[in-house]
């Protein structure tokens, strides 16, 4: 990272892996799998090729949505739920009734979104 750069945004990263609608798909396989499945198992869901397949997988994988095991000659992939919450939280934010929650717990705002809520300190 170049001394300007900043810091990669987690809602971004998490929201930009969702916007395509194969890792969507993909997303919604492992969960009603239980959580898991293999690769070869993933990509039968698509008719594009396997390589297609590898970069909707590494770009939730590096959005922290999904996580990979080898085992034998495989990679099972496992949802990661906690990371996946975290857009239901952000988008939980627009169920709050405006009038009602002028009170923001700055515990509950990321630090990088305190300073754009009026009322909030940071």
């Amino acid at each position: 990272m170049s001394p300007q750069a900043s810091p990669p945004d987690t809602y971004e990263a998490i929201f930009t892996a969702l916007a395509h609608p194969a890792r969507r798909r993909i997303l919604i396989s492992l969960n009603f799998a239980g959580g898991e499945m293999g690769a070869g198992a993933i990509a039968a869901l698509f008719g594009h090729a396997w390589p297609t397949t590898t970069r909707h997988l590494q770009l939730l994988e590096a959005a922290g949505l999904i996580a990979h095991e080898k085992r034998g000659r495989g990679r099972v992939y496992r949802l990661e739920k906690k990371r996946l919450a975290l857009a239901g939280d952000w988008l939980g934010w627009f169920a709050r009734d405006p009038v009602t929650a002028r009170e923001y717990d700055d515990a509950a705002v990321p630090a990088e979104h305190r300073s754009g809520i009026a009322g909030a300190s940071g």
